[in-house]
């Protein structure tokens, strides 16, 4: 169930002001690009791949906060704040960075389906939601968009697009060298 609903989560790339995109990882059916940003030192990542699932499998695994450890890389926990409706919601998470110091972020995450059965989920960070924690790095900024297309009975076409500024002071050299790996992990 991990792999299946993991690969669910989709994003619209055109939102990022994305160039000069690289293919880092093309294995299992996922392919990870790392992109020129516009905006940021950091690489903007986008992973596209299919899986077999359906909607409501998705959703259900988005809002299920309390698991986010179980499939999302290297989440040291994941806590829900607030539950704004069935398609909306606010949670914590703590990340484990390798070398560095570990990361952590408030997210505002939507889920909004349109009427052909398309889903867009979009993850944004809200950085002063609450006070940040001694000894993690509070991330700054992200926003991750996802774009699933239900191609069939349970078959979910996914783009997911992330912009993230890691905060603190990582060369983003180091962070570019590595970023691909997350999503292909995940997924």
């Amino acid at each position: 169930m991990k792999s299946s609903i993991a690969l669910i989560i989709v994003s619209s790339f055109s939102t990022f002001g994305q160039k000069n995109c690289i293919l880092k990882v093309d294995k299992d059916s996922i392919q990870v690009y790392a992109c020129g940003s516009e905006n940021s030192k950091y690489k903007i990542i986008k992973a596209k791949f299919d899986v077999a699932a359906t909607p409501e499998q998705l959703v259900a695994m988005l809002l299920d906060i309390d698991h986010l450890v179980d499939w999302q890389y290297s989440t040291a926990s994941a806590q829900l704040l607030k539950k704004i409706n069935d398609h909306e919601i606010i949670y914590y998470t703590e990340v484990n960075a390798p070398v560095i110091d570990n990361r952590d972020f408030v997210n505002h995450l939507l889920i909004d389906r349109s009427i052909d059965r398309k889903i867009t989920v979009t993850a944004t960070s809200l950085p002063n939601y609450i006070p940040a924690k001694d000894k993690v790095i509070r991330i700054p900024m992200s926003k991750a968009v996802w774009k699933i297309t239900e191609e069939s009975k349970n078959k979910l076409s996914i783009e997911y697009v992330i912009e993230i500024d890691f905060g603190g002071v990582v060369p983003g050299w180091v962070v570019n060298s590595v970023a691909h790996k997350a999503p292909y992990e995940t997924f």
